[in-house]
């Protein structure tokens, strides 16, 4: 397909000699084509939302890297899944499911009569009845073909889905939920940004908008914990299930929208604002106070001893902010609504809870229960501020790492602006290094206004919408710096494009962000 739908220009071309598309797609798609001539069921059209054959996607899985003999890129795919999308409107149940046994026998046939003959794993039905392309996750899907099941940990494992590689890891992929297309280029890109990010044990990185949790299981052995951000549910059981399959065991994963549980995270983990200004305030005038009444008892010293004093009070305040989470344990008294979940790396409950390891997540921010007595353990809220057993998780999480990375791999449209307000606000996030990935260049530059653009020394309030909707996404971005609370700004550093879609003006765009 060729063209605009924007711009109202549409072509759609023959399934042959398409330089990006692999030939096993190429085949199934042709295949499709075929049946289509010979089914009574008209095509759908977007002029007037009418007709019921509307898309399809192939999606191909790969063998492991030490399982490729052959340099033959089409032998590399081990698994494909085919989902036809359709619209239901208006017709008839017992047809339609007529008519979706015909294209199973068609697809299956036609895999099987190729030479060689095609891998199909997986036949799943969308059943969308929107007018644009993109459905959203709970439309209704209806699997046709389904394979036998492997066996993951004494249960069934789920029927529509195939596996791929990256980096010599196993990911198990739901139809719906999001996996770079291009593998090979996927472990450059996710590498590299390893690599800038200055990943060691110390760290606690969060995967924001992490899909199945690619980003973050590829790097787990290189941090010390994995916080994975995911609003599509789907993935999200995508990530728990990629975890265990690879034996990872120091990722956490939660289900809601960035703009909704980032704020609450970084105060899980460490503290929230508030709390870290009243400590760091709390030091500065212990500080003093003790700076006082050292230099009236060196006051009969000479000279000297008076600059030794000094010098060693210099030392000291120097090394004061390293033990501020230690003096000061935070609690979980703004996170409304959300339980306290141990993530350390305790043998005993990563164990007994290798599953369930991140399933206290938030959705639509509301903790889900976890199904299994022996899951993580859980701390209850702290409603009032008082000390409770949970500061000490508290405290222990945030003392935990002393180097705090946010990867961010976003959809086109780039951060949600409350999330770029989370990240830069945050007093605790020092060594924070930002990894922007970014399938959209005016995106990466709207926010990286708001993330390194100075706080005005005078803030101004929203004046409302007037003219907004005129404005391009970087001066929206400049309107919304004007309000940023007071913080520090972020510094880029470097940057790379990565050509994930070769043949197309598309590219990921890596850069760095430090402070």
């Amino acid at each position: 397909m060729l063209g605009n739908f924007r711009e109202g220009v549409t072509a759609v071309e023959e399934p042959e000699n398409c330089p990006n598309v692999s030939e096993i797609s190429c085949k199934y798609a042709k295949m499709f084509q075929d049946f289509l001539q010979s089914s009574s069921f008209p095509l759908w059209s977007k002029i007037d939302n009418s007709g019921f054959w509307r898309q399809l996607t192939v999606r191909e899985g790969r063998c492991p890297a030490e399982a490729v003999v052959s340099q033959n890129a089409e032998s590399q795919i081990s698994e494909v899944m085919l989902i036809v999308q359709v619209c239901s409107t208006s017709v008839d149940e017992a047809l339609m499911k007529e008519e979706f046994d015909k294209l199973s026998a068609a697809l299956v046939q036609g895999a099987a009569t190729c030479s060689p003959p095609l891998p199909l794993t997986t036949i799943v039905v969308q059943d969308h009845k929107g007018i644009s392309n993109a459905a959203p996750t709970d439309c209704p899907l209806i699997p046709l073909l389904v394979p036998k099941g492997d066996k993951l940990d004494g249960t069934s494992e789920d029927k529509t889905r195939i596996h791929d590689h990256i980096s010599n890891l196993k990911f198990s992929i739901s139809p719906t939920a999001f996996f770079q297309v291009n593998t090979l280029a996927a472990e450059r890109l996710y590498a590299l940004a390893g690599d800038w990010a200055n990943l060691n044990s110390d760290t606690l990185l969060f995967d924001v908008c992490c899909g199945t949790g690619t980003i973050g299981l590829t790097l787990a052995q290189r941090v010390g914990m994995v916080v994975g951000i995911e609003m599509n549910e789907s993935a999200v059981s995508d990530a728990h299930r990629n975890a265990l399959i690879n034996g990872i065991k120091n990722c956490r994963f939660v289900c809601g929208k960035a703009e909704d549980v980032m704020g609450p995270l970084l105060t899980e983990y460490l503290g929230s604002p508030q709390q870290q200004a009243a400590a760091s305030k709390s030091n500065s005038e212990i500080d003093d106070t003790s700076k006082t009444e050292d230099m009236i008892g060196c006051a009969s010293y000479d000279g000297e001893n008076i600059d030794s004093s000094k010098q060693r009070h210099d030392n000291a305040e120097g090394q004061q902010p390293m033990d501020t989470s230690v003096d000061h344990p935070t609690c979980a008294s703004e996170v409304d609504g959300m339980d306290v979940v141990d993530c350390n790396h305790d043998e005993n409950n990563v164990a007994s809870g290798e599953q369930n390891c991140g399933e206290a997540s938030l959705i639509n921010g509301k903790p889900i229960e976890t199904s299994s007595d022996n899951s993580l353990e859980q701390g209850k809220t702290c409603k009032d501020g008082s000390s409770s057993p949970n500061n000490n998780v508290l405290a222990a999480n945030a003392c935990q790492f002393k180097n705090v990375v946010a990867i961010v791999d976003p959809p086109r449209v780039g951060l949600h602006p409350t999330v770029i307000k989370a990240l830069r606000t945050h007093p605790r996030i020092r060594r924070l290094v930002y990894v922007y990935i970014s399938c959209n260049p005016d995106s990466l530059v709207a926010n990286g206004i708001e993330l390194c653009t100075p706080t005005p020394e005078k803030q101004e309030k929203n004046k409302g919408n007037r003219g907004w909707r005129s404005m391009s996404s970087a001066g929206l971005a400049r309107q919304r710096t004007k309000s940023m609370p007071n913080s520090e700004p972020f510094i880029p550093k470097r940057a790379m494009a990565v050509d994930l879609f070769p043949h197309t003006p598309h590219c990921e765009m890596v850069m760095l962000f430090e402070r």
